[in-house]
């Protein structure tokens, strides 16, 4: 009787455990089927500042550059403060906790999982700035934002909360990457939650 009420316990505890991960990790990513465009150079218009964040604060940071940029005046700090499903050990958040805020912010988020190819779709079909995640694993995990790309020079265009310069001068956001750079990147390491990102389901209003 005590070895079946252990073995209970045991899978009382397992079950539990389970359901708090799914819980905790969902939305898990849907698989996006974006239809491949001819457009081989994308760039959209930049109407927000480039913060710089604080410490591990990259989610926050990325989520209030996205709300600027749509016309909604925001601070990463501010963002963070008030973002949920934050690590309490390293202060990183949780794709969840990007994609509840959105929705407190009137957006219909969607997290996605995909190539380079759905990828750029999604981003001339939105016309919507995207957070990428990107990482090594359980080295490090860091959000930044897709904002374009052209093809024949092999670059993507982003805004990047941890540089402290605008590297891209006219060029959509404050950072360039090559596309082998970024894959490599966003190869990210986890196992669930690579080659993800996150779009606002809005699109872009040029302010008046």
């Amino acid at each position: 009787m005590k070895v079946y009420t252990f073995k209970l316990k045991i899978i009382i505890l397992i079950t539990i455990f389970l359901v708090g991960t799914v819980y905790v990790l969902s939305p898990f990513p849907s698989k996006d089927s974006t239809s491949l465009i001819n457009n081989n150079k994308f760039y959209l218009p930049v109407y927000s500042n480039f913060e710089l964040q604080i410490g591990n604060e990259c989610a926050a940071y990325s989520v209030a550059f996205v709300l600027r940029n749509l016309g909604n005046e925001s601070k990463g700090a501010d963002i963070y403060a008030e973002i949920p499903f934050k690590d309490p050990f390293m202060g990183y958040v949780l794709t969840k906790g990007l994609f509840i805020y959105l929705q407190t912010q009137g957006l219909t988020p969607m997290i996605y999982k995909g190539d380079l190819a759905t990828l750029k779709a999604r981003l001339v079909q939105e016309a919507s700035p995207i957070i990428v995640l990107i990482g090594e694993g359980i080295y490090w995990q860091h959000y930044i934002t897709f904002l374009g790309f052209d093809d024949e020079k092999n670059e993507l265009y982003f805004y990047d909360s941890n540089e402290t310069n605008d590297n891209n001068a006219e060029l959509p956001g404050n950072k360039t990457m090559e596309k082998e750079v970024f894959s490599n990147l966003w190869n990210n390491g986890l196992p669930v939650f690579n080659h993800v990102y996150i779009s606002t389901g809005e699109k872009l209003v040029s302010p008046a």
